[in-house]
């Protein structure tokens, strides 16, 4: 027959350990739920790799990318909407890389929708100063 009183430690042991576990779960969550808050919300992000036309200056691209991003913030509801150029500093140095950040995927689609002769003319600026093959459109959380 089996022995009541070891059943009976080893529940009061299991119960024990289970609420330490309960009450460290949710302390962890709790600790978690702080930090969260203090995280800025994901970001989308779209990575262009690109390379310069003949006869064009990085200085150039320089130009046609901050005017493409004033008119972008200007016109997109809450703006918010960054850009960086990446040269290499090492490694193959005939292509660059633009770096667009989103505040949401639906910031990003509506750049992609605007319609206009002044985003028509900033596009062609772009396309005359480098030619970019690919793009991937990724989601960034800071950390």
């Amino acid at each position: 027959m089996r022995n009541n009183n070891t059943f009976k430690v080893w529940f009061k042991v299991a119960a024990r350990s289970l609420g330490g576990m309960v009450a460290g779960g949710m302390m962890v969550m709790g600790f978690m739920g702080t930090v969260s808050a203090d995280v800025p919300a994901p970001r989308t992000v779209n990575l262009w790799e690109c390379s310069l036309n003949e006869g064009k200056t990085m200085a150039d691209v320089y130009r046609a990318n901050s005017n493409w991003l004033k008119y972008v913030n200007a016109e997109v509801a809450g703006g918010g909407i960054s850009s960086y150029v990446l040269t290499p500093l090492v490694g193959t140095r005939a292509t660059f890389k633009y770096v667009d950040s989103y505040p949401s995927l639906k910031a990003w689609t509506a750049v992609t929708e605007l319609d206009s002769p002044t985003m028509a003319q900033l596009d062609a600026v772009l396309d005359e100063t480098a030619t970019c093959a690919s793009n991937t459109l990724h989601r960034s959380i800071a950390s």
